[in-house]
C-alpha cells in the first residue's frame, strides 16, 4: 500500500531581487466550499459584522457635532405672587402688574457650531480608526476561521486514509488467522499462534475504532466551523493518494529576505500597527481638548409678559454667538495627553513584539518542516522495506518455515511503518497551512 501526500501548493522561496514569494493555492472544490458555508454561517463573524457597522455610526454621530441642532420648546408657569405697583395715570390711580400669574412661552431654537478648532474632526478621524480595528479583527476571525476549517478538512482526510490502512492490517491478519487455523487442523501449528493472531485481528479492531471515534469528532468540529450538519468531504482522503499527484511535491521552509517586510501582510502585525494610529489619533483628540468653542444661538417664538398687555402673547426672536475658552481644569488635559503618549508607545512596543513572534514562530515551523520532510524521506524507504518483509514472511508462512514472531513483527513493520508515513504527510500539511496563515495569504 503507497501513499504521497498531495499538498495543496508549494511554498517555495524565489531567490532574486530579496523577495519571497508564494504562489496562489489551488483548493479543492468541497474545501473551497466549506469555507464560503463558515464564513456565512460562523456566529462570531455575525457578531463582530454588527460590531462594525455600530462602529460606522458612531463614526456618523461625531460628524452631527458639526451639523446645526433645532429645538421646540413649549413652557407653562404659574407665578403668585407677582410684582405690582399702583401709580397715577391721567390723574386715577391704577394698579399695573408687571408680570402675569400665567407665564407661558413657545419657541423654535436653532443651535450651530461655527469652529471648534479641529476637535469634531479628531474625533470623526479616532472613531474611524476604532472601525479599522474593528474591521482588522474581522479579517483576523475570517482568516483564522478559514485555515480551521481547512485543517479539520485535512484532519479528516487524513483519519479516512488511516481507517483505509487499518482496514488492510485486519484484512491480513484476519487472513493469516484462517491459515493457521487450516494449519492448526492439520497439525502444522500451534493454538497458541493462532490465537496470538486473534489478539492483533482484535488489537486491530481497537485501533480503528479509535480512528472512527477521532474521526466523528472532526466531523462534528467541521459542521460547528461550516453550521452544515452534513459537511462535504467527499475529496478529502484523496489529497493524501499517492497516485494522484503524479510526482513528489513538499513543503519548502520560508527564508526571511532583506528588503520589503516579508510580515507585513501578516493579520496580527497589521492589528498591531492599526492600534498604533488609533493611539496616535487619540493624542491628537487629547491636545484638542482644551481648545475653545465657537458657537451660535437663536430661537423665535411666542410668549407673554411683556408690558403693557403681560397677558397677550407676543413674537420675539433671540439671536447670540458664544465663545467658550477653557482656562484651568486641574491639569486635565495634561494628564490626558500624558497617557495617552504612554499608550501610543505601549502600541509601538506591540508592533515590535508581534514582529518579533511571527518570526520566531516561522522559524521554529521551519524547523518542523525539514525535519518532517527528512522524516517522511526515510519512512519512504522502510515503507518500501517493510513490505518486501512482510511478502517475504508470507511466502514463508505458506511454506511453513516462519514464526508466528516473525511473521507478527513483519506485520507490525508495515502498519508502523504506513502510518507513521501518513503522519508525516500530515504533519506537513498542517505547516504548510500554517505557513501561509503567518504570512497572511488568504485560504481563497
Amino acid at each position: 500500500m503507497t501513499y504521497r501526500l498531495y499538498i495543496v501548493a508549494t511554498i517555495l522561496l524565489t531567490a532574486g531581487a530579496g523577495r519571497a514569494q508564494t504562489p496562489s493555492v489551488q483548493l479543492p472544490d468541497d474545501l473551497r466550499a466549506l469555507v464560503q458555508q463558515a464564513n456565512t454561517n460562523y456566529p462570531s463573524l455575525k457578531q463582530q459584522q454588527q460590531l462594525i457597522q455600530a462602529g460606522d455610526l458612531r463614526a456618523d454621530i461625531a460628524r452631527t457635532a458639526l451639523r446645526p441642532n433645532v429645538n421646540g420648546t413649549a413652557s407653562y408657569q404659574y407665578l403668585t405672587p407677582v410684582a405690582k405697583a399702583t401709580l397715577p395715570v391721567d390723574g386715577v390711580n391704577r394698579t399695573i402688574q408687571f408680570q402675569p400669574n400665567h407665564n407661558v412661552n413657545a419657541s423654535l431654537g436653532v443651535g450651530q457650531t461655527i469652529y471648534d478648532w479641529g476637535r469634531t474632526n479628531a474625533a470623526v478621524q479616532q472613531a474611524a480608526d476604532n472601525v479599522q480595528v474593528l474591521r482588522r479583527g474581522l479579517e483576523i476571525t475570517q482568516q483564522t476561521l478559514a485555515y480551521q476549517v481547512a485543517a479539520a478538512y485535512y484532519g479528516v482526510g487524513f483519519l479516512q486514509r488511516s481507517l483505509s490502512v487499518q482496514d488492510s492490517v485486519i484484512q491480513t491478519a484476519g487472513a493469516n488467522v484462517r491459515l493457521l487455523t487450516t494449519r492448526l487442523q492439520n497439525g502444522d501449528a500451534l493454538e497458541y499462534d493462532v490465537l496470538t493472531q486473534q489478539v492483533r485481528v482484535k488489537t486491530a479492531q481497537n485501533r480503528k475504532i479509535e480512528i472512527q471515534n477521532q474521526l466523528e469528532r472532526q466531523l462534528a468540529f467541521l459542521t460547528y466551523l461550516t453550521g452544515n450538519p452534513n459537511p462535504d468531504v467527499s475529496r478529502a482522503m484523496s489529497q493524501f493518494n499517492l497516485e494522484a499527484s503524479g510526482g513528489r511535491v513538499t513543503t519548502q521552509p520560508f527564508l526571511m529576505a532583506d528588503g520589503p517586510n516579508p510580515l507585513a501582510s501578516n493579520k496580527d502585525v497589521q492589528l498591531a500597527q492599526d492600534r498604533v494610529r488609533q493611539a496616535e489619533t487619540d493624542i491628537l483628540v487629547s491636545d484638542l481638548s482644551g481648545r475653545p468653542n465657537l458657537s451660535f444661538s437663536g430661537s423665535a417664538g411666542y410668549r407673554n409678559g411683556y408690558l403693557p398687555e403681560i397677558n397677550t402673547p407676543r413674537f420675539n426672536i433671540a439671536a447670540g454667538v458664544s465663545l467658550t475658552v477653557p482656562i484651568y481644569a486641574g491639569k486635565r488635559y495634561q494628564l490626558q495627553n500624558q497617557a495617552a503618549q504612554l499608550n501610543l508607545n505601549a502600541s509601538r512596543y506591540a508592533v515590535e513584539n508581534a514582529n518579533a513572534q511571527v518570526r520566531q514562530t516561522i522559524a521554529q515551523l521551519n524547523a518542523d518542516i525539514r525535519s518532517n520532510q527528512s522524516r517522511l524521506t526515510n519512512l519512504e524507504t522502510q515503507v518500501l522495506q517493510a513490505q518486501k518483509a512482510l511478502q517475504i514472511a508470507n511466502a514463508r508462512l505458506r511454506n511453513g518455515v516462519i514464526t508466528n514472531v516473525e511473521l507478527q513483527s513483519a506485520e507490525t513493520g508495515v502498519e508502523e511503518a504506513e502510518l507513521g508515513r501518513l503522519n508525516f504527510q500530515y504533519q506537513l500539511m498542517l505547516n504548510q497551512l500554517e505557513l501561509k496563515r503567518l504570512l497572511g495569504e488568504p485560504l481563497l
